[in-house]
């Protein structure tokens, strides 16, 4: 039996957790706040982060909303290219689903055990073991510590490196509630790319519509009000969603990006997902790489519990040469900007099932779990 320790009570975290309620290691999880981290609107799991949360016990069930297709558009409404999502789902047995970040992480957290107000500040490695210390001084031994503790991990800072995520020029303005009935009840994703920025709206189950609004300058006073001015002329779409949103329902999250080594920790140590790779949602990757994180660790140490820290840089290797892909389109943001003229006309005359064959290439160059990697 080894006895892990997870740094970190969110999406990557709680998904090791559940992948490894079927071992007979023992599995404790330390999370910072006193309740789950039920912020945030919703998250995009595309048929990877399906497949993890399959593999891992936690299949997703009916939960969110299923997109069929995810068309973009240009500020003065022509499209410019529709990906026929189905193709994901017939291709690798699972659809590309929009869920509430609380439904998310209220489904992994069932029967994970969650200690609340554990803050982990610091980690001490040695040659039979790990020492993690939280906030109030108490230190808590453990064969293995995994870092789950997002961009800012504390875990990060006494492995590898103390500096910070690198931020960007991007924030990202959002929000999930019922607006738009229309496009909220259908299987249709639209994003909107202009001058201004992108704008997203993804149906997400029950009637609710993940929003969001990338934006490269910094707004200026009401949030509410400088979206309004600044993506006027997006279209019916968006002019009906700004007239809804008050300052009160918008969430900001500054883009941000780690490097991302080849190797996430030594001896009984390693990190997992925003702690090991921070990157912009441009992708809508990082829970999904989060969960494949958690899919490939919850295998390695399930696989090899003799040799754990073996196990962990077999897994550190596997998946960093993935996630390294993932972080530099992401990175570019170019999903947030227009394309030249003559790139869009060329885009319009792709048919939506190349489009969608598109994103299962794509997704099968930076997946573990569609690729079944072993360590």
């Amino acid at each position: 039996m080894v006895d892990i320790l997870i740094a970190g009570g969110g999406v990557g975290g709680l998904a090791l957790a559940r992948g490894l309620a079927r071992s007979e290691h023992r599995v404790r999880v330390f999370e910072q706040f006193p309740t789950l981290r039920t912020g945030g609107a919703a998250v995009t799991i595309f048929s990877n982060g399906a497949a993890a949360l399959a593999g891992l016990g936690a299949p997703l069930g009916g939960l969110g909303g299923r997109l069929d297709t995810l068309r973009f558009d240009t500020a003065d409404g022509r499209t410019i290219v529709t990906a026929d999502l189905t193709i994901l789902a017939r291709r690798t047995g699972f659809p590309v689903t929009s869920v509430p970040r609380d439904r998310l992480i209220e489904h992994l957290a069932r029967g994970v055990p969650v200690e609340f107000s554990r803050e982990i500040v610091d980690v001490e490695v040695r040659p039979d073991g790990v020492t993690a210390i939280d906030a109030t001084g108490d230190r808590h031994e453990a064969d293995v510590v995994v870092g789950a503790d997002g961009q800012r991990s504390a875990v990060r800072r006494a492995l590898l490196d103390p500096a910070p995520a690198i931020e960007n020029a991007w924030t990202t303005w959002q929000g999930l509630s019922p607006v738009l009935p229309e496009l909220a009840v259908n299987a249709t994703g639209v994003c909107v790319v202009g001058q201004a920025g992108l704008v997203g709206l993804l149906p997400s189950g029950d009637g609710l519509l993940m929003w969001w609004f990338d934006v490269h300058r910094p707004l200026e006073g009401s949030p509410a009000a400088a979206l309004a001015e600044r993506f006027a002329g997006y279209g019916p779409l968006v002019e009906q969603l700004l007239a809804k949103l008050r300052d009160e329902d918008l969430e900001s999250f500054r883009h941000v990006t780690h490097r991302v080594p080849n190797q996430w920790g030594h001896g009984g140590t390693t990190l997992l997902g925003d702690a090991a790779h921070a990157f912009p949602p441009t992708q809508a990757q990082g829970a999904n790489q989060a969960l494949e994180d958690a899919w490939l660790l919850s295998r390695a140490l399930r696989v090899n519990p003799v040799d754990a820290p073996g196990a962990l840089r077999r897994y550190e290797a596997l998946r960093a040469r993935r996630v390294r892909k993932v972080s530099r389109r992401a990175a570019s943001e170019r999903t947030n900007k227009p394309l030249p003229p003559p790139v869009r006309a060329l885009t319009r005359m792709i048919p939506p099932s190349l489009i969608g064959r598109a994103y299962i290439a794509q997704l099968r160059g930076v997946s573990s779990v569609l690729n079944n990697e072993t360590v």
